[in-house]
C-alpha cells in the first residue's frame, strides 16, 4: 500500500486520470499555467539572435547545449508592457518540447508546479487573449489561473514559426 502511494506521487497524469501538474510562472502581476508535461527545463536567459521577418514576439534564437531554439515573448504574445524598458536580463526561459517542436518562453518568474484535480479546472469563460486561444482555467486556493496551449504559443495570424 505504501509503495502505491509512492508511485503516485511520482508521476500523476498517469496513474490517476483525476489529477493533473502545471508549471505556474507570472508574466507582470498575472500568473498562467503550463502542462508540466511539456516542460523540458527553466533556464536563464542567454545570449538572444534576432531572426529578421519573424513575428514581433519571437524575440531570437538561443543555443541551448547544441541545441538551437526559438525563444517567444509572452508578453508580446498577450500584449503585456514591459516596464523594464525592453531587457530580458531578470526573465527566465521555460523550455517546452511538443512531438513536432522545442523551443522556448519568456517569463518573468516561476512560482509552482502545481497538483491538480479535475474538480479544480474549468472551461475558460473566454475564447482567447490577443488571439492566443486559452485551453482552461485552474482555481488553485482562492486564485484563478488561465492555462496556455503549449502548441497554440508559436501560432500566429502568419502561421507556425518553425525550427530551423
Amino acid at each position: 500500500m505504501v509503495d502505491d502511494a509512492k508511485d503516485k506521487s511520482f508521476n500523476y497524469n498517469t496513474l490517476d486520470d483525476n489529477i493533473y501538474q502545471y508549471l505556474v510562472f507570472k508574466i507582470a502581476s498575472e500568473e498562467y499555467a503550463l502542462d508540466v508535461l511539456s516542460v523540458q527545463e527553466i533556464v536563464g536567459v542567454a545570449t538572444l539572435t534576432p531572426v529578421p521577418g519573424s513575428s514581433d514576439y519571437m524575440v531570437g534564437l538561443i543555443n541551448l547545449r547544441g541545441n538551437i531554439l526559438h525563444v517567444i515573448d509572452l508578453r508580446k504574445r498577450l500584449c503585456i508592457e514591459r516596464a523594464d524598458h525592453g531587457t530580458f536580463d531578470n526573465d527566465v526561459i521555460i523550455v517546452l518540447s511538443t512531438p513536432s517542436r522545442k523551443f522556448g518562453v519568456l517569463a518573468d518568474i516561476v512560482t509552482d508546479v502545481a497538483t491538480i484535480r479535475k474538480d479544480q479546472i474549468y472551461d475558460t469563460p473566454i475564447e482567447s487573449i490577443s488571439g492566443l486561444k486559452i485551453s482552461s482555467v485552474i482555481k488553485i486556493d482562492d486564485r484563478v489561473v488561465m492555462v496556455l496551449p503549449v502548441d497554440e504559443v508559436v501560432i500566429s495570424e502568419k502561421g507556425v514559426v518553425r525550427e530551423k
